[in-house]
């Protein structure tokens, strides 16, 4: 089950980038969204967050449930995907918010991208790190012992995520 929770994740994260991909590719990223107020590639990014943060919390219901290994495929699927969605879309787009001074922080836009991008970063890894270890990927002295309390903290940090994602949506879209 490990190898097809990896395959499955690999295959999530490629197809996630490839689409992702062609959006640029064909030159549409800034074209109307179907939210209303932002660009195409912006609504495309909040939607699949939004998905994504309600499989990852599906999943966190499967593990309450026993169903470990459906728990397992649906964790890696997720966390791939969002890795493919920073690299493809977020990673690029905090070009947009280059700080010339901490004072940068204070307009409310830069300061909740930041916030938005510090609090991503570190649930990223962390999801990554969980993916690494629950499918025996990662030496074993690498693997923490405190994994179902790492679990809940990145899952928390999935949703903080999201909610600052929806509020930069806001701030840089409609606000």
């Amino acid at each position: 089950m490990k190898a097809l929770a990896v395959t499955l994740g690999a295959l999530a994260a490629v197809a996630t980038y490839a689409a992702t991909y062609a959006i640029f590719a064909a030159g549409k990223e800034g074209s109307p969204g179907f939210f209303g107020p932002g660009v195409l590639v912006a609504d495309v990014n909040l939607a699949l967050e939004i998905v994504l943060v309600l499989g990852l919390t599906v999943g966190f219901g499967l593990a309450r449930a026993g169903r470990i290994e459906a728990h397992r495929v649906n964790q890696t699927v997720w966390a791939l995907v969002n890795a493919a969605l920073v690299a493809a879309i977020m990673f690029g787009s905090m070009q947009d918010v280059k700080l010339s001074s901490a004072g940068d922080l204070a307009d409310a836009r830069i300061g909740i991208t930041w916030l938005h991008a510090a609090i991503g970063t570190l649930t990223l890894i962390a999801g990554l790190w969980l993916v690494l270890q629950m499918n025996d990927i990662l030496p074993k002295p690498l693997h923490v012992s405190w994994w179902k309390n790492l679990m809940r903290a990145t899952l928390a940090g999935y949703w903080a995520v999201a909610l600052l994602g929806i509020a930069t949506y806001y701030f840089w879209y409609a606000g």
